[in-house]
């Protein structure tokens, strides 16, 4: 008579036994991923920069299936990194956390000891994974796809005393008119008026409170995710003062925000905060924002210019006749590129189409080869395109010529950059382009203590880099005044010990360094 319980468990250990002699197991062994790590490190930095002092394998996790039908999944893995060399991660124009971060298939928030100057001996610590394919070969790594969060709703406001009930309900009786109702050109109107000043209500109700509102930019973006880092830790700090983050269009809308006074603080390029205080295009219409002062400077942002992988499409010029996005309205790289089409004899009327989807709908486009190329001013690398190279793969084309002498002569804050190969997958060649600077700006109305306080806070205490903002370790005293391209304001200048800016028609040159 056979035991049955006996029986299941010895065939059990036998089906354990064949799955791991016919390499079947699910994904590399410790060992495997170890190497495969350090080799990945290799590639994308330097040989011998970054050694691979200990790793652990902490479990798997099915995938959905390839296209192919193929099985996925992705190993997760907590391993111990240490420098062999000193490597200022920090510096604007070498490869930083976003790429240590993308190569460890890790969030910004996963690497542990990240500082702007690593030294020979420093260990970062990181929570990684690597994502696999089966194949008749046995498991294969691909590239990994990494999905957003999206934010918290803002709290809902409570309940209006009567004088603004009797407000709403005036409102409300414009709107509830008979058929045919409201027209269409009516409607957008008090639409936009109603929005405004509902944001402006909730601005001045929260100033109240000793909480400030931060304009920074679209969701997800670099901008966003810095105002996100900024209001956490502003929480944390001892202090009534706090600080809320208002996620906007861009630049050129922050800019018309603080101009309006719906803003407290703003990110700002350094070339659309120089525009807006001379009251130059896009600013135009009206009257130059001569309250606006800067804090600092905070990172480079610099302008790519994409197109799909294997175009014919190599220069500026080639772009007449071709489908291209130019970015959100309200956004600097609409007005980067713009600007960029112009130092090479082209108006967008040249294109054969022009649009205005922003990033997200670039990138799905030229997948779907609905377009040519697309511009976006974005600090480097940008996880969304990380994600679209390893996919898909793109050309990031360098700006050459008289074009790019045109384009720093007339336009203050702009610096030349070079985004090192490897910024992103299969980018075998270093890139130049012209950067803009990302400016953390306020207005002269704003008390120079408070500034002084929000200074501090930014450059001095908080650590964006370990709270997930990949652009974090670039922010530093050390450049806090290069690309400045307004006036500081006083409370800034204190905190930095220099003397505010006078003028925008000043050199663009590198400010000298900040006292320490």
């Amino acid at each position: 008579m056979i035991r049955t319980g006996r029986f299941t468990s010895g065939l059990l250990g036998v089906c354990a036994a064949l799955l791991l002699l016919s390499g079947c197991a699910r994904g590399p062994d410790e060992q495997a991923l170890r190497t495969e790590v350090q080799e990945k490190l290799a590639r994308q930095f330097a040989p011998g920069l970054l050694e691979v002092s200990a790793l652990q394998r902490q479990g798997s996790s099915p995938l959905s299936a390839a296209e192919s039908g193929n099985e996925r999944l992705i190993v997760y893995f907590n391993a111990t990194l240490k420098f062999a060399q000193d490597y200022e991660i920090g510096n604007w124009e070498k490869l930083g956390p976003a790429s240590l971060a993308y190569v460890l298939g890790a969030k910004e928030k996963g690497l542990l000891g990240i500082k702007p100057q690593q030294r020979a001996g420093d260990l970062v610590h990181a929570y990684g994974s690597a994502t696999y394919e089966r194949s008749a070969d046995g498991w294969k790594s691909i590239a990994a796809v990494g999905e957003g969060v999206t934010p918290a709703p803002d709290p809902d406001n409570t309940a209006p005393p009567a004088r603004s009930k009797r407000l709403i309900d005036k409102l409300a009786a414009m709107v509830d008119l008979p058929p045919p109702g409201v027209g269409p050109q009516e409607e957008e109107v008090i639409a936009e008026e109603l929005d405004r000043a509902a944001e402006n209500i909730n601005r001045r109700l929260e100033r109240r409170q000793h909480t400030y509102t931060f304009a920074s930019g679209p969701r997800g973006g670099q901008y966003a995710r810095f105002g996100a880092v900024l209001v956490e830790g502003a929480s944390k700090e001892s202090g009534k003062s706090k600080i809320r983050n208002r996620e906007t269009e861009g630049s050129v809308q922050n800019a018309l925000l603080l101009a309006r006074g719906e803003a407290d603080y703003a990110v700002i390029q350094s070339d659309v905060a120089a525009r807006a205080f001379t009251g130059e295009e896009p600013f135009t219409r009206g009257s130059p924002v001569k309250t606006l002062r800067a804090l600092g400077s905070l990172f480079p942002e610099p302008i790519h210019l994409i197109v799909a992988a294997g175009s014919p499409i190599r220069e500026v010029s080639d772009l007449r006749g071709k489908r291209v996005d130019i970015g959100l309205p309200g956004s600097g790289s609409r007005y980067d590129a713009v600007m960029v089409l112009a130092a090479y004899g082209l108006q967008v009327r040249d294109l054969a189409e022009a649009r205005q989807g922003g990033l997200d709908e670039a990138m799905r486009r030229l997948q779907d080869g609905k377009l040519d190329a697309f511009f976006t001013t974005i600090a480097a690398p940008a996880r969304n395109l990380q994600e679209f190279a390893a996919r898909h793969g793109f050309q990031l084309l360098s700006l050459q010529g008289r074009g790019i002498e045109r384009l720093a002569e007339k336009n203050p804050g702009l610096i030349a950059i070079s985004l090192p190969a490897n910024t992103y997958p299969h980018q075998t060649q270093d890139v130049h382009t012209l950067a803009v600077v990302a400016l953390l700006v306020t207005t002269s109305e704003a008390p120079d203590a408070e500034v002084q306080r929000v200074t501090e806070l930014v450059f001095d205490k908080l650590n964006f880099a370990a709270s997930g903002s990949a652009e974090g370790a670039k922010v530093s005293k050390r450049t806090a005044l290069r690309g400045v391209t307004i006036p500081m304001h006083p409370g800034a200048s204190r905190y930095f010990g220099a003397a505010p800016k006078a003028s925008v028609k000043e050199s663009s040159a590198p400010a000298p360094a900040p006292k320490k």
